[in-house]
C-alpha cells in the first residue's frame, strides 16, 4: 500500500486517564475515521524510555498499523505520553505538519491518582500505596525502585507529568497551527458526551451527524491474582514479538486470561489530607493552564 495512504493525520496525544480510551472507542465507530487497533504505540517521542518491546520503534511497523485503511478521511492513533515527551510534537510535525491534535485534560490530582491505580493493575507500578508511590518519584528518576516489567519509565513520574503540562501544551500550540489543536476536558466527555463528540467530529472535518454507541470504556479495575498479572505483563511482549516474526495473528489468549484475572471495583477515595496537599500544589499549574487553553477550569479548584 502507498505510504501516503497509510500516513496518520490525527493524534490523541494525552493525557492518561482523561477519557482517551473512551474517545478512541467512539471515534473508531465513525465510517470516515480509521483508528489504530494497536493501543498506545508511542512511535514518536525518542526521549521516552520505552522498554519490553511493547511500543513501536520501526517506521514500517508503525505504518503497518494503518495497512487496513480504505477510504477513511481521518487516520489516527492514541498515545498519551506524546504529551509528556519534549520531542514528540517536533517529530509528529516533521512526519505530518498538517496533523490534527487532540489533548484531553482532567483535574491533576484526580488524574495522577487514577494513573497510579491503572498502572498498579497493569503491572507498571509495584507500589500499591499512592502516597508512597509519589514519594518514590525522586528515586525513580535516578533509576531506583523501578518495577521489573514496566514498559515506559515515565509512567512512574506522576507529579512530573502534571508539572510539564503547561510547557508541553505550549509546544503543541507553537509547533502546530492553533486551528489544528483541540482541547477536551474529561468532564465534558462524561457529562455532555454527544455534544463533545460532535465537536470533535467538526474539528476533524467529518460528518458530525453520526451517532456511535456511547458506553464506558476502561473502568476502574484490579487484578485477582498477582502472579497471573505479572506473567501476563512479562510474556505478552515476548509472544507479540514471536507472532510478528512468524507473521501470525493474535489468538487473544493473553487477553482472555487478563479478562478472567480482572475484577471491576469502585475506586478507593484519595486520602483527604493528601488530596488537599496535592490540590494546593497543583493550583498554580491549573491557573496557568486556564490561560494557555483559554478555558475556565474553576471546577478543578473551587
Amino acid at each position: 500500500m502507498d505510504e501516503l495512504k497509510r500516513k496518520p493525520n490525527f493524534f490523541i496525544v494525552g493525557a492518561p486517564k482523561c477519557g482517551t480510551t473512551s474517545l478512541l472507542h467512539y471515534l473508531k465507530q465513525h465510517p470516515d475515521i480509521f483508528m489504530s487497533d494497536y493501543n498506545e504505540p508511542h512511535y514518536f517521542g525518542k526521549d521516552l524510555n520505552k522498554l519490553n518491546d511493547v511500543h513501536i520503534t520501526e517506521k514500517n511497523k508503525y505504518l503497518n498499523l494503518f495497512s487496513k485503511v480504505n477510504d477513511e478521511v481521518i487516520i489516527g492513533e492514541k498515545s498519551p505520553y506524546y504529551l509528556y515527551s519534549s520531542l514528540a510534537p517536533i517529530e509528529i510535525n516533521k512526519f505530518n505538519p498538517n496533523a490534527k491534535i487532540v489533548i484531553m485534560l482532567r483535574q491533576p490530582t484526580a488524574m495522577i491518582h487514577s494513573m497510579h491505580s491503572q498502572y498498579y493493575y497493569s503491572g507498571n507500578e509495584n507500589e500499591g500505596n499512592f502516597s508512597r508511590a509519589l514519594t518514590l518519584e525522586v528515586n525513580r528518576k535516578k533509576g531506583e525502585y523501578i518495577p521489573n516489567n514496566i514498559d515506559l519509565i515515565e509512567k512512574l513520574f506522576y507529579k512530573t507529568y502534571v508539572y510539564k503540562l503547561p510547557t508541553q501544551i505550549k509546544a503543541y500550540l507553537e509547533i502546530f497551527n492553533k486551528g489544528n489543536v483541540e482541547f477536551i476536558l474529561l468532564e465534558e466527555l462524561k457529562n455532555a458526551t454527544d455534544e463533545t463528540y460532535k465537536k470533535i467530529l467538526r474539528f476533524l472535518g467529518v460528518n458530525s451527524s453520526f451517532i456511535p454507541e456511547f458506553n464506558i470504556i476502561n473502568p476502574h479495575k484490579t487484578y485477582r491474582v498477582k502472579i497471573i498479572r505479572d506473567c501476563i505483563k512479562f510474556y505478552s511482549p515476548i509472544l507479540g514479538k514471536m507472532r510478528s516474526k512468524c507473521n501470525i495473528n493474535s489468538l487473544g489468549i493473553m487477553k482472555f486470561i487478563e479478562r478472567v484475572n480482572t475484577r471491576y471495583i469502585v475506586k478507593s477515595a484519595i486520602e483527604t489530607k493528601l488530596k488537599e496537599k496535592l490540590d494546593k500544589e497543583f493550583f498554580p499549574i491549573i491557573k496557568e493552564l486556564e490561560k494557555i487553553i483559554n478555558r475556565d477550569l474553576s471546577q478543578w479548584y473551587s
